[in-house]
């Protein structure tokens, strides 16, 4: 039997006084209300940070995943933030996690959109580590990594990954390029 995905969270309830929700309009669409607290709900997108990690021969690092969503597939590093937790945190620490790589530095590349089935929305932040040590292994989270070439990149399984890459070869391309 395959993994099945829970059902997308709905607000059904108040999650502060517990009264049931109504439909109102926050003055630019219907969201779910609660009358008593006089609080609309909103379904916002959970952060996610996505890593991309050169070898320095052309190659990124991807992590083949240990878990669901996509088991056994291929992606590139990364996971969701932590409450209180800054990007370039949630980047060192996925890194590390996964792969066993120390980030020492890192800028953010771009964002990129998606949804899960466990989370809804996700909002991806994307970050090159530009500087990195360690010997790479797999770790929580993953199966197997490789440092692979443009030619040689798997499909991934995610929409904000695609977009992230997309990124990265527009910007690899205007530098190869000069610009």
């Amino acid at each position: 039997m395959g993994w099945t995905p829970p059902k997308p969270f709905e607000w059904n309830h108040c999650g502060t006084c517990g009264a049931p929700l109504r439909p109102a309009h926050d003055g630019e669409r219907e969201r779910p209300w609660c009358r008593d607290c006089n609080r609309f709900y909103y379904s916002n997108p959970v952060p996610a940070c996505c890593v991309l990690v050169e070898d320095g021969a052309g190659g990124l690092l991807f992590v083949r995943r240990a878990v669901e969503p996509a088991l056994g597939r291929w992606s590139l590093p990364g996971g969701f933030m932590e409450a209180g937790e800054r990007a370039g945190e949630c980047v060192a620490r996925e890194l590390e996690e996964e792969t066993g790589l120390i980030a020492e530095s890192c800028r953010i590349l771009g964002t990129g959109a998606g949804h899960n089935a466990l989370s809804g929305h996700v909002l991806v932040l994307g970050f090159i580590v530009e500087h990195w040590r360690g010997t790479p292994h797999a770790g929580s989270d993953a199966l197997d990594l490789a440092f692979l070439n443009r030619d040689a990149r798997p499909e991934v399984p995610f929409t904000a990954h695609r977009e992230l890459l997309a990124c990265y070869d527009a910007l690899r391309g205007r530098a190869a390029a000069g610009d």
